[in-house]
C-alpha cells in the first residue's frame, strides 16, 4: 500500500471516523504523563469556569496550527 493509496483512503472517511483515526494515531505516539494529563484536565476546567470558550466550529479550524511542526 503506497501513502497515495492511505491518503485516498482517508479521504473516503467520514468525519466521526476521522476523528477516530486521530485520536489512534494520536494514541499510539502518545504515553502520558498522570501528572501532565491531570494538569491539562485542571487548566481546562478553569478556563471553562472563567467562561474561556469557543463553538466547536471554530476550534475545528485552529486544531491544524496546534499540531503543526514549527
Amino acid at each position: 500500500m503506497s501513502i497515495q493509496d492511505i491518503r485516498t483512503a482517508i479521504g473516503n472517511l467520514d468525519t466521526k471516523e476521522k476523528a477516530m483515526l486521530m485520536a489512534e494515531l494520536f494514541a499510539m505516539n502518545a504515553e502520558p504523563d498522570e501528572t501532565d494529563v491531570s494538569a491539562a484536565l485542571d487548566r481546562g476546567l478553569a478556563d471553562v469556569q472563567a467562561g474561556r470558550l469557543r463553538p466547536i466550529e471554530n476550534v475545528k479550524t485552529m486544531i491544524p496550527q496546534w499540531t503543526s511542526k514549527s
